[in-house]
């Protein structure tokens, strides 16, 4: 309940710095300098590590700007590379500090249970659809014995719907709100095959 209503404000303070700024902003999404990229690319990882702004308004934003392909794979650099960079955190550096962190975690025997099973669909599903926190995901897979290139495939292709999810509803926001409502539709679609999916493999 706490963290709902801390991620409530969080988008609500977002939403009114965005309006108090919607002139600039607007000025800014609508440049076509690609000069910037590697900025952004840079935010995306960072943001990915540290949400000081949460990922889905900075995907988004990417999308607004730079159209939904460019927008997507900014998203992806930044969140494989942030997963990336975590995984390897947990597993070089803050050992002892993320093993207390990830304890914390209630269903982290499960998700344990899965590795064992099968790592690259563990993390690969994890992926593509809201089961397990992403935070959980990239700390706990570098403090297992999963080979980091197996987390690195499976982190690749598993993030690829919803970072495209996130540049398309940047892009259509501004554009056209069916055509938004129907890609919405159709990543709702998606979920409901993926979560029962998992549901299923994991019973198995």
């Amino acid at each position: 309940m706490k963290k709902g209503i801390i991620v409530v404000i969080s988008y609500g303070i977002i939403l009114s710095i965005a309006y108090l700024f919607h002139e600039p902003l607007l000025n800014w999404l609508n440049e076509s300098d690609r000069s910037q990229l590697p900025l952004m690319c840079f935010l995306a990882v960072l943001f990915g590590i540290i949400p000081v702004v949460p990922f889905s308004v900075f995907g988004a934003l990417m999308g607004a700007k730079y159209g939904i392909i460019m927008g997507a794979m900014i998203n992806w650099i930044g969140s494989v590379g942030a997963s990336a960079l975590l995984f390897l955190f947990a597993r070089f550096v803050f050992v002892k500090e993320f093993q207390k962190l990830i304890a914390k975690f209630n269903k982290i025997k499960k998700f344990d249970d899965l590795i064992k099973r099968n790592a690259f669909i563990a993390v690969l599903v994890s992926r593509m659809a809201p089961i397990i926190p992403p935070p959980v995901i990239n700390i706990y897979s570098g403090l297992s014995a999963m080979s980091i290139h197996t987390y690195i495939l499976a982190t690749a292709i598993g993030q690829i719907p919803g970072m495209i999810v996130y540049a398309f509803i940047g892009n259509q926001l501004f554009e056209s709100f069916q055509h938004l409502l129907i890609g919405v539709g159709i990543y709702l679609a998606f979920l409901i095959l993926i979560i029962p999916f998992y549901r299923w493999w994991r019973a198995c």
